[in-house]
């Protein structure tokens, strides 16, 4: 005679298909990935503005663009993860791994970034900060790459591989004039854009 308390085999499928499910949930970071794809977008066009000399002469205007930039995205960040509803599919292991692989994305950036300032500081050229941008597109593609693929959005490994185009594009054209309007672009294309996608096909709040 069968335990009723023992699990069947169909018991193990149904647990099965609900993990498998959980696995493949959408990614809710869509909201996160608009927000600083377009501030990135913005700062990055700006940056570009300022170098032709449309924003005023001076480090200094380089100085409150990026000043802006980091008080600006943290502030909506912290309004964002406030208001953000509970949703179905957040203990999935792709948006398990996008809140930890971003954190490590972003402070990564953040250190390249406090790096090139020192060494500023210290009497190297402020085109040292232009290597922020190729590596700022490498981190991205990794962080894409994976959360895209633990989620199987095809979307969003498109958008890693167009992050790692861009950080060997912007490499190449690293000396051009028009390389921050470039990024400004390579965002838009591989952040903002994502982002907005990913927004459109949440769950709703549970």
């Amino acid at each position: 005679m069968t335990d009723a308390a023992s699990p069947t085999a169909e018991d193990i499928a149904y647990v099965r298909r609900l993990a498998e499910a959980g696995a493949r949930a959408p990614l809710l970071s869509g909201r996160f990935l608009a927000w600083w794809g377009l501030a990135l977008t913005v700062a990055y066009g700006a940056h570009h503005f300022a170098l032709s000399g449309a924003l005023g002469a001076g480090g200094g205007v380089f100085w409150t663009i990026w000043a802006t930039f980091a008080v600006v995205g943290v502030a909506g960040q912290i309004l964002l993860a406030r208001n953000m509803p509970a949703k179905a599919g957040a203990g999935s292991a792709g948006n398990r791994a996008s809140r930890s692989v971003w954190i490590a994305a972003g402070t990564a950036i953040f250190a390249v970034v406090v790096g090139a300032a020192a060494a500023v500081a210290g009497g190297a050229s402020p085109a040292l900060f232009d290597m922020s941008v190729p590596v700022a597109f490498a981190v991205y593609a990794c962080a894409l790459v994976v959360t895209g693929s633990l989620s199987g959005d095809r979307i969003v490994l498109a958008a890693g591989g167009g992050a790692i185009l861009m950080a060997g594009l912007f490499t190449a054209l690293i000396v051009a004039p028009e390389r921050y309007l470039i990024a400004a672009g390579g965002i838009a294309l591989t952040v903002l854009l994502p982002g907005l996608l990913l927004l459109g096909r949440e769950p709703r709040a549970g």
